[in-house]
């Protein structure tokens, strides 16, 4: 995979990002996708999408959507009403 290990230096200075971000000195981030402000206060186990779901564009929260709430569920007897309209 593409995980790249981040150095002592980058690490300490998102952590001093991500404390001036709680503390309100800096702006919080902003998701990519939808422009809305992600919470400064949500741990970065949330907002930081996994290495293995591939590249990371940015903050997003995205990848913690249920992707099954746009699923419609079917009874039996629908579905066997739309096999017999077929």
């Amino acid at each position: 995979p593409s995980h790249v290990t981040e150095s002592i230096t980058d690490r300490k200075k998102s952590r001093e990002l991500a404390e001036a971000r709680q503390s309100g000195q800096v702006a919080p981030a902003v998701d990519v996708k939808t422009g809305a402000m992600i919470n400064p206060h949500n741990p970065e186990f949330i907002t930081k999408r996994p290495w293995y779901l591939g590249e990371d564009a940015g903050p997003s929260l995205d990848h913690q959507a249920d992707p099954t709430r746009d699923q419609v569920l079917l009874s039996l007897q629908s579905a066997d009403a739309l096999v017999k309209e077929e």
